[in-house]
């Protein structure tokens, strides 16, 4: 009795045994597997991004292509008009030449952003006047520099000008082709603020008179 007793014992610690030996091994291989599909899973992850990126690069290459060809036609196109314009204007005499340089260089007077009329004489409404003298100059210099050069105003545009008081601050603009400098004023209700631009600016800007009138009312 004792005997079997003890072959039983022996048999329940040989299943218990074999029964841990099965759950670790299962651990084990459960382990291994989510590893193998962690794995797997960042594989994926870099395949995606690795086309994501792939695909990014080509666009950005049609993209860089398809400027590079803009930019030849643009080349092209505007030497094609330097050409035709030197053969048009290869009769013009030096005042006729200097006429048209004139008309490339555009000059404005602005109050607030307004152009100012003919007559010169600008009604606002606000406490903050803003005087603003802008030259602004074609993208592409059609005619040779040195006749180019002469259709600009004399000097400094922005000393065609003259104030009979100082503004409370000054501040210029400057881009390639349009560059500017404006000139404010703080004012009351019914100040007025009176300046002059010179004979030349005055012609290039189409003003009847070179005395200009800003009322606040």
């Amino acid at each position: 009795m004792q005997i079997k007793g003890t072959l039983i014992l022996t048999a329940l610690s040989i299943i218990v045994f074999l029964s841990g030996c099965i759950d670790k091994s299962t651990v084990e291989n459960s382990a291994k597997m989510d590893e193998k599909d962690t794995l797997k899973q960042l594989i994926e992850d870099k395949d995606t991004h690795i086309k994501e990126l792939e695909q990014k690069n080509k666009e950005l290459q049609d993209t860089v292509q398809n400027i590079k060809t803009d930019l030849t036609y643009t080349k092209e196109e505007a030497n094609f008009y330097n050409q035709m314009i030197e053969e048009l204007i290869a009769d013009y005499s030096n005042a006729q030449l200097k006429d048209l340089a004139k008309k490339l260089w555009d000059y404005e007077l602005e109050v607030n952003g307004s152009p100012v009329p003919s007559d010169g004489i600008v009604e606002v409404q606000k406490n903050t006047i803003e005087i603003s003298v802008i030259e602004r100059q074609p993208a592409y210099a059609v005619l040779p520099a040195d006749i180019f050069m002469q259709g600009r105003i004399s000097g400094n545009y922005y000393e065609h000008i003259k104030f009979t008081s100082n503004p409370s601050e000054t501040y210029n603009t400057d881009g390639t082709i349009v560059t500017g400098i404006h000139h404010k004023f703080d004012v009351e209700k019914g100040d007025t603020i009176s300046f002059s631009v010179t004979e030349e600016l005055q012609k290039s800007l189409g003003l009847d008179t070179s005395e200009i009138t800003i009322k606040n009312r």
